[in-house]
């Protein structure tokens, strides 16, 4: 699997690479700059901060989760820390409108690892068939590698997403992602480009 998504992320920088624009770089380290709502099913609302590094071509992750929009350290409920390589399309959206200054972006899931926290989320993970979401029992407060288990069948799953089409815009120190989908999933469709933008989040690095 990770040599499809590999193999994909290579045809789509050779696809690329002829035209004239030159997007922007997204190497450093980017935090959030504030406690942040996403969307999920069924009108489900969650609570996250997020902490993304990039190098030239390998991205990482990190993505807590809380209890509420207070985003008190002692209200976590989950850590997700995800890798893998990514490009920024040459093709700049000129359009007018909420995303016009952006660039398409491609972003593979390569490993994924979770951290429960809130004993309610441990023992949902724990609910999982066995082998669905990594090998051994959860325990609050202790990491898995769920990649060699497709990721997590009731939290997130690499056949579901194995990759992600998104939209990158960088101005100055701030660098905004895509509006994420209202299904709270993910996005793997060209076609479907968001059309409004996050918050952005802060270089630090």
């Amino acid at each position: 699997m990770n040599a499809i998504r590999t193999a994909v992320l290579a045809t789509l920088c050779l696809a690329t690479t002829a035209l004239a624009a030159e997007p922007p770089s997204l190497v450093g380290q980017w935090k959030s700059t504030q406690c942040e709502v996403r969307p999920g099913a069924n009108g489900q609302k969650f609570y996250v901060k997020r902490d993304f590094t990039y190098s030239k071509v390998d991205s990482r992750g990190v993505i807590t989760f809380y209890a509420d929009d207070t985003c008190d350290e002692a209200k976590k409920v989950s850590r997700v820390v995800f890798t893998g390589p990514y490009v920024v399309r040459h093709a700049r959206i000129d359009q007018e409108g909420a995303t016009k200054g952006a660039w398409p972006a491609h972003f593979i899931f390569s490993t994924l690892k979770l951290t429960p926290y809130a004993e309610g989320f441990t023992q949902y993970l724990n609910s999982a068939a066995p082998g669905t979401c990594g090998m051994k029992k959860w325990e609050a407060g202790k990491e898995q590698d769920v990649t060699d288990t497709n990721g997590c069948s009731v939290v997130f799953s690499f056949s579901q997403c194995p990759w992600e089409q998104d939209l990158v815009k960088v101005v100055g120190n701030e660098l905004f992602f895509g509006a994420r989908p209202a299904d709270g999933g993910c996005n793997p469709d060209t076609k479907h480009l968001p059309s409004e933008l996050q918050v952005s989040m802060q270089r630090v690095k």
